[in-house]
């Protein structure tokens, strides 16, 4: 799989339209060109050519070629093409000149204006792994994939106890016996927080558990003011919940674990497994697991004291003794729609690939990366791909958080938390559904 990803990384950057030479497309009326950007330093041995051939009736082709041996540039330019619509094939060969890769597509070139256009390469079978061709030329992008917003979101509220009455977060789900199990929190005020439970069998209508599954310890704990569920996994009928918990807000925060045989009734560990530290993770907070190598991989979310939060890694052998990552922090805020950082990233994995939903600190949308080792990812360049104004009514429309991706069969859904406006600021629970 590392060939895949490889080939992933080069090709994301190989089209793309160049903004700064924007002058000659104006001064040109009729028409435009095509700036094709190769990654020769990553680039796989197997590939040495790249040719890109434009087509259209009643013109001759255009076709430009790439050598990435022997040619000392790693651009490809296909200038002066006449606007109108034309179709692009793109192959990349070896030195014996066999196609491993291919893809077409239609052009619409339009003098003085530029267009968005995704193509992707697929193997011809004398090669290994696919080639993912992004080409950007400005204006809007889509995603991957389609997330459609449930329409009768939210499908979880507060119920005005004690303990829920400033809202209800941060859901975890899991798919077990044939029904959807979530883990929630409780928002009591000020900080404070419990743990709650609710089933469903479609995902849609819940029923609560009476009261918290899981409340904070007695006074002069670690977790003696909040805790919140992260992650919870089913190991030997044995159901084992990750949570952060502090004594107090603005001070640091822990993860600990607690385990259960009915996801009901849960018996903590006393001590946490995993603590903050300085810098950047003041604040600690778990956000997801998953086994890789018969390690666990324990992503959390770290802040400093100015809340500007980042991804970090921590592994362990039994699943409780973790040693944080080395080359921590893993994911850090690079992108304008992040704002002041990236947080509760979700792992999961899809055709042999580790893909990771997480989202931007202020709440306004979320993005998504992949990774073929679970520790250096490479962002989507279409992020985010949901935003808070696209929830359903604007349930959400002034923050969502914590996304949560649960996957039966082939049905994949996020669910997260949303907030409507200053006028109904607490939180409330809904879902989105992958289309395609």
């Amino acid at each position: 799989m590392k060939a895949l990803a490889i080939l992933l990384l080069i090709l994301l950057s190989i089209l793309s339209f160049s903004c700064s030479d924007q002058s000659n497309l104006i001064n040109n009326k009729e028409s435009g060109k095509i700036l094709l950007k190769i990654d020769r330093a990553n680039a796989p041995s197997s590939v040495t050519l790249i040719t890109a051939t434009l087509s259209r009736e009643g013109y001759s082709n255009i076709t430009s070629t790439l050598n990435l041996l022997s040619d000392s540039t790693a651009d490809l330019l296909m200038d002066n093409i006449p606007a109108g619509n034309w179709h692009l094939k793109v192959d990349a060969m070896n030195d014996s000149m066999v196609v491993l890769y291919t893809g077409e597509t239609e052009v619409n070139i339009l003098a003085g204006f530029v267009t968005n256009i995704n193509l992707n390469l697929q193997p011809t079978g004398q090669g290994t792994g696919s080639i993912y061709i992004y080409v950007t030329w400005g204006g809007a992008t889509t995603t991957n994939y389609n997330w459609i917003d449930n329409q009768t979101n939210p499908v979880l509220v507060g119920g005005n106890n004690y303990y829920d009455y400033y809202g209800i977060a941060q859901p975890v789900v899991l798919y077990d016996e044939n029904k959807y199990k979530m883990w929630y929190y409780g928002d009591a005020g000020n900080a404070k927080k419990y743990v709650l439970y609710a089933e469903s069998t479609d995902g849609k209508n819940w029923v609560k558990h009476p009261g918290p599954v899981l409340s904070p310890g007695n006074s002069g704990s670690w977790d003696s003011w909040a805790v919140q569920p992260c992650i919870v996994i089913k190991e030997s009928g044995i159901y084992k919940m990750y949570y952060t918990g502090y004594s107090n807000q603005y001070d640091p925060w822990f993860i600990g674990m607690a385990t259960s045989v009915d996801g009901i009734n849960w018996t903590k560990k006393p001590n946490p497994i995993l603590s903050s530290g300085s810098g950047w993770e003041y604040q600690i907070s778990a956000s997801s697991i998953i086994k890789k190598n018969n390690q666990y991989y324990l992503y959390y979310n770290g802040r400093n004291a100015a809340y500007n939060e980042k991804i970090g890694l921590a592994i362990s052998n039994d699943g409780i003794n973790f040693t944080k990552y080395s080359g921590n922090p893993i994911l850090t805020n690079d992108k304008p729609w992040e704002g002041s950082g990236v947080m509760c990233p979700i792992i999961y994995q899809e055709n042999n690939i580790y893909k990771m939903v997480y989202m931007s600190a202020q709440g306004t949308g979320f993005g998504l990366a992949q990774s073929s080792d679970g520790i250096n990812w490479t962002k989507d360049p279409q992020n985010p791909f949901f935003r808070k104004d696209q929830t359903a009514n604007g349930w959400g429309n002034s923050n969502i958080a914590y996304p949560n991706v649960v996957r039966v069969n082939n049905d994949f859904r996020i669910y997260y938390s949303g907030a409507a406006n200053s006028y109904n600021p607490y939180y409330k629970i809904g879902f989105l559904k992958r289309t395609n």
